[in-house]
């Protein structure tokens, strides 16, 4: 069976593996610049909003051309690592603040609201696609939606963020539906069920459709159209079996479907790329139980690969429903809070009032960015005011189930996703824990997720500082070793530096970092080599001795970056390769 081998195997995600590190690189950079743009058109809203009643157009537009101009560094950042959809969101936002520049009235709050609301989720997206998560860039379309309404622009469709490389393959289908010619009677048929179809959602008039298609399909001896009409077949039958819902895309498509039809009908041998790969975007949306339940539609996605695709509610807001600003205070409050309590809990009882204080921020952070969590809040407000009215430090067993929360809070906001419905059965028990240790309840023993999320935090700890001192055990090799390139001829630069390889290579040894301590390995060779013979520099640059320790010493500040957010890809993305003597960043075997 064909199959879209322009198209990777592995995931639905819209930036490979090895673009994470040069993503982690600009993603600072693409924050600052969308948080400038915003800034800047805000207070051009403000500008105009005092100036109401004025000519408009006479106010100074610097500082929408200021955040033109971020939008438009922002772009080239994302494209520069890949991300053609993000890129093509934020292109849209420069676009907006053009249209702002021109017509100054069109610049409201409202306005600049949303493009702030498209920044914030701009990033929750990137923050998603850089620890490593499936995410996929349609589910920016609210977003993305919203600011090709500031534009005007004449086509806004969820496939627009949809990252496929499209090509023409023709469905495999038995041959048992008879040609159906381009006629009267056809278009009659067609037209009243597409009409029934779009009014109603008829499943019958769906089905009709996807057999007809089918039938046109027959009739075809090009393949683009054959191509075409089994496709739209598979789509008429998603509709039939109600495995997608007739939306106003789907609406779109049955309307733009009939017009494609009057075109192949004149003997016209091309159909619409656009689409056909729309129709296909739809198909992806459908997840049939089994392929005889849905014949066409499974042969569709089978011929196109789409099963890597997860469907996604393109009406849903899932990204930029808050403002990193309160996450981020969120967290602050919860570190704060958990210091104190700890402080606390060891008798220091001068900190009661400040505990009392900071719980109360951090409960009011919990309620308004995840209300299901309100349990929880009030359990601990609770709990907080009952120490405080004690004057004592808490028990052990009260002092643990705090602790507890407040960790479960840490990790919870350290990525948060307001969605997860374990978020709110688990606030839920351990508001329970919360108020039966309040009520002197015996201990209880952890529960499983509890021990994973000690084990969790414990790990992440321990990452964090052993990606820190490999830090600043790399840079400390790296300007041993340019100092010797600059004099070449100067071995006491290089006096320390196998110990620091030595050193180096047991870290990435206990990391389980086999290929990377390979390359360190032979990276200390080549120094052996160099203190204990004199170094002709015009050889060693020509055997490019010095270009392999460089190389190695890119490769390995490329890994203790990766390491810092996706630890388990690190361990299986780098490859040395001993012909060449250097690690470079490679793809795992199975991975393809």
């Amino acid at each position: 069976m064909p199959s879209n081998d322009l198209n990777p195997s592995t995931e639905d995600l819209d930036v490979s593996i090895m673009d994470l590190s040069p993503l982690a690189w600009v993603l600072d950079e693409l924050k600052k610049s969308l948080d400038s743009s915003s800034k800047a058109t805000k207070r051009f809203v403000r500008e105009a909003e005092a100036a109401k009643g004025s000519d408009l157009a006479a106010l100074d537009a610097s500082q929408l051309r200021i955040a033109r101009q971020q939008l438009h560094q922002a772009v080239g950042a994302l494209e520069m690592v890949g991300l053609s959809a993000p890129a093509l969101i934020v292109r849209a936002m420069e676009a907006a603040v053009q249209k702002f520049v021109q017509f100054p009235a069109q610049c409201t709050p409202e306005a600049a609201n949303k493009m702030e609301l498209a920044g914030f989720a701009l990033t929750g997206y990137l923050e998603e696609v850089l620890t490593g998560k499936p995410a996929s860039a349609v589910s920016l379309f609210p977003q993305y939606r919203d600011i090709q309404g500031l534009v005007g622009a004449n086509r806004v469709h969820p496939a627009d963020l949809w990252a496929f490389e499209w090509r023409w393959i023709e469905p495999e289908l038995a041959s048992t539906t008879q040609a159906l010619a381009y006629d009267d009677a056809s278009r009659n048929v067609l037209d009243r069920c597409t009409l029934k179809l779009v009014r109603t959602g008829d499943k019958q008039s769906a089905q009709t459709l996807s057999d007809m298609c089918l039938g046109f399909a027959e009739t075809e001896t090009e393949g683009e159209p054959r191509a075409f009409w089994k496709t739209a077949a598979g789509f008429f039958e998603a509709l039939a079996k109600g495995l997608l819902k007739v939306d106003v895309y789907a609406k779109r498509a049955i309307l733009r479907i009939l017009l494609q039809y009057a075109s192949l009908a004149k003997g016209n041998p091309h159909a619409s790329d656009r689409l056909a790969q729309d129709l296909l975007f739809l198909c992806t949306q459908a997840l049939p139980r089994q392929a005889g339940d849905a014949p066409v539609l499974s042969a569709v996605r089978a011929s196109y690969g789409l099963a890597r695709f997860q469907p996604v509610d393109y009406e849903a807001i899932q990204f930029g429903r808050f403002a990193p600003a309160l996450i981020t205070q969120a967290r602050k409050r919860i570190s704060s809070a958990k210091e104190t309590w700890s402080l606390v809990a060891e008798g220091d009882l001068t900190r009661l009032k400040t505990l009392s204080d900071q719980v109360s921020l951090v409960t009011d952070s919990l309620v308004k960015l995840h209300p299901p969590s309100e349990p929880l809040a009030r359990a601990l407000s609770s709990v907080i005011e009952a120490t405080v009215s004690s004057g004592r430090a808490p028990g052990p067993e009260l002092s643990l189930e705090v602790a507890t929360a407040v960790l479960y809070l840490e990790t919870a906001f350290d990525d948060l996703d307001p969605d997860d419905p374990q978020l709110a059965a688990r606030a839920a028990r351990l508001a329970k824990r919360l108020e039966n240790a309040r009520a002197g309840a015996p201990a209880q023993a952890p529960e499983p997720w509890m021990e994973e999320l000690y084990r969790r935090v414990n790990d992440k700890q321990t990452m964090a500082t052993v990606v820190g001192e490999l830090r600043l055990s790399l840079g400390v090799l790296e300007k041993s070793l340019d100092n010797f390139f600059r004099a070449p001829q100067d071995k006491k630069l290089l006096a320390e530096v196998p110990g620091q390889l030595a050193q180096m290579r047991g870290v990435l040894a206990v990391l389980g970092l086999d290929e990377a301590a390979l390359a360190v390995m032979h990276m200390r060779e080549l120094v052996d080599q160099m203190i204990a013979t004199d170094v002709n520099e015009q050889q060693a640059r020509a055997a490019g001795t010095f270009d392999r320790l460089g190389n190695n010493l890119g490769a390995l500040s490329f890994l203790i970056d990766m390491l810092n957010y996706q630890p388990a890809l690190a361990k299986k993305q780098f490859v040395y390769d001993a012909q060449k003597g250097e690690l470079t960043a490679g793809r795992d075997t199975e991975g393809g």
